[in-house]
């Protein structure tokens, strides 16, 4: 972590003292304080500012989802138009994760690998074409909780991408689940009523 002064950014990178001050104003730069009450600010957050950091220091997961098996050429278009923008955006460290499996499926093997990836900050950027590939709810917390690891969802396209047949197959799964749980209780209560012989 290095600090600069105001006369090291003017002179490096130049940006007068005004041009901070409004960049602070607007949130867009942190400063940070000396016990004498000077400004510095982080190297990190200047070049960030201006566009100077290496995107390829950036460790890129992309994830890509359908959910049926009569879907899986259309989630190898999804990984190729994923690629085609980390390409574009200059990614080079990339990871490719892919599940066939509802959005509402908390136990999706590549997702939970991703996560496990997060977790270890192995990945900071995490890059779907759609924001319901990565789940139907919930999108918010999860963002939140990736945040505190220090990794950030990138959206390609943030207009909502749910075909009729997804939807009807999400509620299918949920109905399916819900009436497995509900029977799995009626019949553990007629085997204890059998036992007790009631």
């Amino acid at each position: 972590m290095m600090l600069l002064r105001q006369s090291e950014i003017k002179k490096f990178y130049k940006i007068d003292r005004v041009s901070l001050y409004s960049y602070e104003n607007q949130g867009i730069l942190k400063s940070y304080k000396t016990p004498g009450k000077h400004r510095r600010y982080l190297k990190e957050d200047i070049e960030k500012l201006l566009g100077l950091q290496n995107v390829d220091s950036r460790k890129v997961a992309c994830y890509a989802r359908v959910s049926t098996k009569k879907q899986e050429e259309n989630l190898q278009r999804q990984v190729e138009r994923l690629r085609t923008y980390c390409d574009k955006k200059g990614y080079s460290s990339i990871t490719f994760y892919s599940d066939i499996a509802s959005g509402l499926n908390d136990n999706r093997r590549q997702f939970n690998k991703l996560l496990d990836q997060v977790v270890k900050q192995n990945i900071n950027t995490i890059v779907v074409e759609y924001k319901d590939r990565l789940c139907r709810f919930g999108l918010n917390i999860l963002h939140n909780l990736l945040k505190g690891y220090g990794c950030t969802i990138e959206i390609v396209n943030n207009e909502q991408e749910v075909s009729n047949n997804e939807l009807v197959e999400d509620v299918l799964s949920i109905i399916t689940s819900y009436s497995a749980r509900l029977y799995g209780k009626r019949s553990h209560k007629k085997e204890i009523k059998s036992k007790l012989g009631l």
